[in-house]
C-alpha cells in the first residue's frame, strides 16, 4: 500500500471549475470575479440553487471531457514512472453513467494509473472513504481545505494543491503546493 498515492480529482487533477464556469455560461449565469470555493458565492446565487445546478453539471456528458489541471499530466506520470498508482477519492456523482465518464476521463488524461475511483455524491464528506487509510501515512492530495484538514487528522501525510480560494489555509500535518511537479519531488524523495 505504500505505493499508493489517494488523491481529489477535480481541482487536483482535473479542472472542474474551468468547465464548470465554462457550462455555467452556457446556462445564462456570470462569474462574479470573487474567488471562492463556494460556487453560490462565485455566481451570486443562492446555495440551494447552486447545488442543484453543480448537481445537473456533475451529471451531465461534460464529465467526459475535463481537462487536466495544470502539470498534473506530468507530475503523475513522474510518479507512475517510479511504480506509484493512484486511488481516486471524488465526490462527484452516485449516477453509475456520470462515474463511468469520469473513470473514462481520467484514463484518456492519465492512462491506466488508478486502482480505483471511487465516486461519492455530489458534495459528499470524505470521512468514511478515508476511514480504511487512517493512521497509514499515505499520501492524500486534495484541493478543499476540509477535506486537507481531514487527511492530516487522520494520520495521512496531506497535501493541498493551494488555488486562489485556498491559499489562506494553514494548518499543522497539511503541506501547499502550487503543483505536481511539486508533489512528486515530495513523494519521490520521502
Amino acid at each position: 500500500m505504500n505505493k499508493l498515492i489517494l488523491t481529489d480529482v477535480d481541482g487536483v487533477l482535473l479542472d472542474w471549475e474551468g468547465a464548470f464556469q465554462e457550462w455555467m455560461e452556457s446556462q445564462g449565469f456570470a462569474h462574479t470575479g470573487i474567488p471562492s470555493y463556494e460556487m453560490h458565492i462565485a455566481y451570486g446565487q443562492k446555495k440551494a440553487h447552486v447545488k442543484a445546478l453543480i448537481r445537473e453539471f456533475n451529471n451531465s456528458a461534460w464529465m467526459c471531457c475535463l481537462k487536466p489541471l495544470r502539470d498534473a499530466v506530468d507530475g503523475v506520470k513522474m510518479l507512475a514512472d517510479v511504480g506509484y498508482r493512484f486511488g481516486a477519492i471524488t465526490s462527484l456523482s452516485l449516477d453509475p453513467y456520470a462515474a463511468k465518464l469520469r473513470e473514462e476521463n481520467l484514463k484518456e488524461h492519465f492512462g491506466d494509473v488508478f486502482e480505483f475511483v471511487t465516486c461519492l455524491d455530489t458534495g459528499a464528506d470524505k470521512d468514511g472513504a478515508l476511514l480504511p487509510y487512517k493512521g497509514s501515512g499515505m499520501w492524500w492530495i486534495e484541493d478543499k481545505p476540509a477535506n486537507a484538514k481531514l487527511g492530516a487528522d487522520m494520520g495521512l501525510n496531506s497535501v493541498l494543491i493551494r488555488h486562489e480560494h485556498n491559499a489562506y489555509f494553514e494548518y499543522d500535518g497539511v503541506t501547499k503546493v502550487d503543483n505536481w511537479t511539486q508533489i512528486a519531488n515530495k513523494i519521490i524523495r520521502s
